[in-house]
């Protein structure tokens, strides 16, 4: 329940019990025609008018309420708060005008000042000597003291009186007075049980409490009451989220929308759990019409850089989060969401900074703590990683991504049963972040080692010896998409040491993107020193294949193929579809839909590129390249694919295009 519903419910009494004085034709001619432009929702339209007809009429009450209403609508509670206070100052027993009051004083966030409102409006419904006293100095109508006895009331006033309890109870609500907000509540349906926005607002103060059963009830009488009100099904969606049914609460919030598509909070809530399940583009279109909404919502922008981060849109997520810092400073999660992205853009410093600050705003965050502790891992300070990581475990030890996660740097660290653990523990919570892996086995396998598909050192290995160095220098140039560079620093590297077989991973993925040839070789010296158990070896027989074909030497291509779904484990899950799909016995489609996870979408993607330009389909091929770019990471080989291979397809159109 919203403060401006309450003022629409006190108003309604204003109407039937105030009768203006006689105006002359023209002013009330502008009044009738300001109060259509109300309802018509025109509200800057309907104040200019109502300005002319209080300058001169300045004590037309219905006037001040409906200009006061029109400034609450459009979010300036400050110059509401004036016309309600003329209200007070000329109304004789002015329940309406302390009820409205109190709903300007709480959108404004003078919590005390609004509860002392809503208080006084109260009192003047229910206590006797309030009305005795105006009755005695002859100023009102001896009928008005039938208020106060809900019996007697009409429905009008009975509305109006419970709205006066409703307020009171929607502001302790906000004073986190949750038990006294009930008695509030609860006063408010015995004097009018028909108002769907009292079981609103008493059905969010009960899931405040943890009485989600409770809840609900009043929350589909809610509905029942109100079929046409947003309102009601995205409180009910709130709760039907708590309750672990997610389709239901996406169900209401987009009923909540189609009663109401301007309904700022249903496509927010409803965009975060598209972000959820992973319905990325989803959730940006909910959240972008928040932002045009309410383009001044720090969350709303929070939610959407969020999304942008686990989009791997990390530049377009700083500029989102930027916007949410500038409006709210001390808004964490913006902080853990920007530090987030610092981290995939390997900008770790930058990263713990804003991590630092998400802790000490909510120090029980843990999803803070955790990335905090990814970001020191990277930069080599590895205790108080650890430290960061297991904080993270204590806060939420139920949470699968927080042992997932520091698991994965015990695995990098060399501690493979306290890895263990950890992946144990993510197959209790959440068996499914481990599948695409292959189970505990296969996580642990990829951790403990360098990550061959993602071209990620470990940070342990200290660039101490020429060859180290050199691979530094060749993964630097990596980045910059200098192939050619890089594989002249990896084959220096090489020749300092041979028997580094991650060199021959490194050079022969920069040589295919090099369009050079030679990366055959690189595969096979690979296989030579590692063997067909490394956990690399699916990605060193796909490129041994790939750069056979590259040189059109179809059947040395499938001799790679037949030696590799013979000698790899069975255990492969991934990428033996990529494999098959070489072999020519998986579609395109089927190999994308075969792919657990985005690392492996874009991995599916880069070869279904790749085996659409083999059969001239350029087009289809560049529409993979772009998934691929737009949604990998950056240090991955399906990334580096996509980008040469993009560029030397826009330099081939250059070519072609010149007269």
């Amino acid at each position: 329940m919203t403060a401006k519903w309450v003022w629409r419910a006190a108003r309604a009494l204003l109407f039937c019990g105030w009768t203006a004085a006689s105006l002359a034709g023209s002013t009330n001619d502008e009044k009738a025609e300001a109060l259509a432009l109300f309802e018509a929702g025109r509200y800057p339209e309907a104040i200019e008018r109502l300005d002319v007809v209080l300058a001169r009429h300045p004590d037309d009450l219905q006037a001040l309420d409906t200009r006061g209403g029109s400034y609450l609508m459009l979010n300036r509670p400050s110059k509401a708060l004036p016309d309600f206070d003329r209200i007070i100052a000329r109304d004789v027993a002015p329940t309406t005008g302390w009820t409205n009051r109190g709903i300007a004083l709480m959108m404004l966030g003078r919590l005390d000042e609004a509860e002392a409102a809503f208080a006084q409006s109260i009192r003047l419904w229910e206590d006797p000597r309030e009305k005795v006293h105006a009755l005695l100095a002859g100023a009102l109508d001896p009928g008005v003291l039938q208020r106060g006895n809900p019996g007697k009331e009409t429905e009008e006033e009975r509305k109006a009186h419970a709205t006066a309890h409703a307020g009171l109870g929607q502001v302790r609500h906000r004073l986190n007075r949750n038990d006294e907000a009930i008695v509030a509540y609860n006063r408010a349906v015995a004097i009018h049980a028909n108002d769907p926005n009292i079981y609103i607002g008493r059905g969010d103060v009960l899931r405040a409490l943890g009485d989600l059963p409770r809840a609900m009830i009043d929350l589909d009488e809610a509905v029942r009451l109100g079929p046409n009100y947003p309102r009601a099904y995205a409180s009910r969606g709130r709760l039907l989220e708590d309750l672990k049914r997610d389709a239901d609460a996406e169900r209401d919030y987009s009923q909540a929308i189609a009663l109401d598509p301007n309904h700022a909070f249903a496509h927010r809530l409803r965009g975060a759990i598209r972000s959820r399940t992973g319905r990325n583009e989803e959730a940006l279109e909910d959240f972008e019409v928040v932002d045009r909404l309410r383009p001044n919502d720090s969350e709303n922008h929070k939610d959407r850089g969020g999304v942008l981060v686990r989009m791997n849109r990390n530049e377009e997520a700083l500029a989102e989060l930027d916007k949410a810092l500038a409006i709210d400073p001390k808004n964490a999660k913006a902080y853990q969401n920007r530090g987030a992205a610092y981290n995939n853009l390997r900008r770790f410093e930058e990263a713990v900074a804003d991590l630092d600050r998400a802790v000490d705003l909510d120090p029980d965050n843990p999803g803070a703590r955790t990335n905090r502790g990814l970001a020191l891992f990277m930069l080599g300070e590895y205790e108080e990683a650890m430290e960061s990581l297991g904080e993270a475990v204590r806060l939420a030890p139920s949470n699968a991504i927080v042992h997932f996660n520091r698991g994965n740097v015990l695995a990098k660290l060399g501690f493979r049963e306290q890895a263990l653990a950890d992946y144990r523990a993510v197959e209790d919570f959440d068996p499914r972040l481990l599948a695409s892996f292959g189970g505990v086995s296969g996580v642990l396998a990829e951790m403990t080692r360098d990550r061959m598909a993602m071209l990620e050192p470990s940070p342990r290995r200290k660039p101490e010896s020429k060859a180290d160095a050199l691979i530094g220098q060749g993964r630097s140039l990596q980045e910059a998409g200098d192939w050619a560079g890089a594989v002249e620093a990896f084959d220096q590297a090489a020749a300092a040491d041979p028997r580094r077989a991650d060199v021959y991973v490194a050079r022969g993925w920069s040589r295919l993107c090099a369009d050079v040839d030679g990366a055959e070789t690189d595969a096979r010296a690979f296989f030579n020193l590692a063997g067909w158990r490394d956990p690399a070896a699916p990605y060193m027989a796909i490129l041994g294949v790939l750069a056979e074909r590259r040189a059109g030497r179809d059947p040395a291509a499938y001799a790679f193929l037949e030696e590799a779904l013979a000698k790899l484990p069975r255990s492969t899950v991934w990428p033996r579809p990529v494999l098959v799909h070489l072999n020519g016995d998986l579609a395109d489609a089927a190999l994308i839909a075969a792919a657990g996870n985005d690392v492996q979408r874009a991995e599916a993607h880069a070869i279904a590129a790749l085996s659409c330009l083999r059969n001239r389909k350029t087009a289809e091929a560049r529409e993979h390249l772009v998934w691929v770019r737009d949604h990998a990471s950056d240090r991955s080989v399906a990334a580096d694919l996509a980008r040469a291979t993009l560029a030397r397809l826009d330099g081939a159109d250059r070519i072609a295009r010149k007269p």
